[in-house]
């Protein structure tokens, strides 16, 4: 019997999808819909962009895509949850606020991924420059030691990894 294993894109939309529920349920303990204030705007903005920023950390890849599914799914919980606790004879404003929720945080949970992986590859080009001690000028890959580039002379930045002094 051969058993599939989980793959980075769906191990990282359920590590976020996980995280936001979390959030969820920690964001509707109080009744936030009848007195929202700027800290329930904060959580409420914070939730997604966090559940998509650990959803593109996991796999830089499929950051926003999958950023934009954990946002909308974290979102949809977060309606279900909150229209749980709501009265039958709730306001128009209210259905409209969690009607508009849902693609907010689709929306919130991509952007959140899209800076992850923005952080990831700029650390991840910054290192290979600094290790490879690569020409800013001709892109010619030096020795880990050298000063000056072999190709074309220009000074190489210092890598704080070689420089003892």
């Amino acid at each position: 019997m051969s058993y599939t294993r989980l793959q980075h894109r769906e191990l990282s939309i359920l590590v976020g999808v996980l995280v936001g529920v979390l959030l969820d349920v920690f964001a509707t303990t109080t009744d936030t819909l009848s007195n929202f204030t700027l800290p329930d705007l904060v959580i409420f903005a914070t939730i997604p962009a966090l559940s998509g920023a650990l959803a593109g950390f996991a796999d830089p890849d499929h950051a926003v895509g999958n950023g934009i599914m954990v946002g909308v799914v974290a979102g949809l919980v977060y309606v279900v949850i909150s229209a749980l606790k709501l009265p039958v004879n709730v306001g128009g404003d209210t259905v409209l606020f969690l009607a508009l929720a849902v693609p907010i945080w689709g929306f919130l949970g991509g952007t959140g991924s899209g800076f992850a992986h923005r952080t990831l590859t700029s650390t991840q080009e910054e290192t290979l420059q600094t290790t490879l001690r690569t020409c800013v000028n001709c892109k010619t890959v030096n020795p880990p030691d050298a000063l000056f580039c072999k190709n074309c002379g220009t000074k190489l930045p210092r890598n704080s990894k070689t420089s003892s002094g």
